[in-house]
């Protein structure tokens, strides 16, 4: 599903609101979400999950077409964990 599908679905069952407040809304919460990762704070959404930021520390690697070794540098990733419930409804 396309960010523009979630809207449309979310248009559908929400007549009171126009698709532009529904895409401001949604494009505010990817927005704070965000940031708060940005600040390196967790973000829990009850029923949903949360999201977090894991660090990943400086590995060699090797170009498997040159042969040649490279240091990749220290780099933080963003991390969702699903809860329970989110789980259960799916399975």
């Amino acid at each position: 599903m396309k960010k523009s599908d979630f809207i449309s679905i979310l248009s559908k069952n929400l007549e009171d609101y126009t698709e532009i407040d529904i895409n401001l809304s949604a494009d505010l919460i990817q927005k704070t979400i965000i940031e708060a990762l940005k600040k390196r704070d967790r973000v829990e959404i009850r029923g949903f999950g949360s999201f977090c930021i894991r660090d990943r520390k400086s590995i060699r690697a090797r170009n498997p077409k040159s042969g040649e070794f490279i240091e990749l540098p220290k780099r933080s990733i963003p991390y969702f964990r699903a809860s329970k419930l989110l789980k259960d409804r799916v399975n």
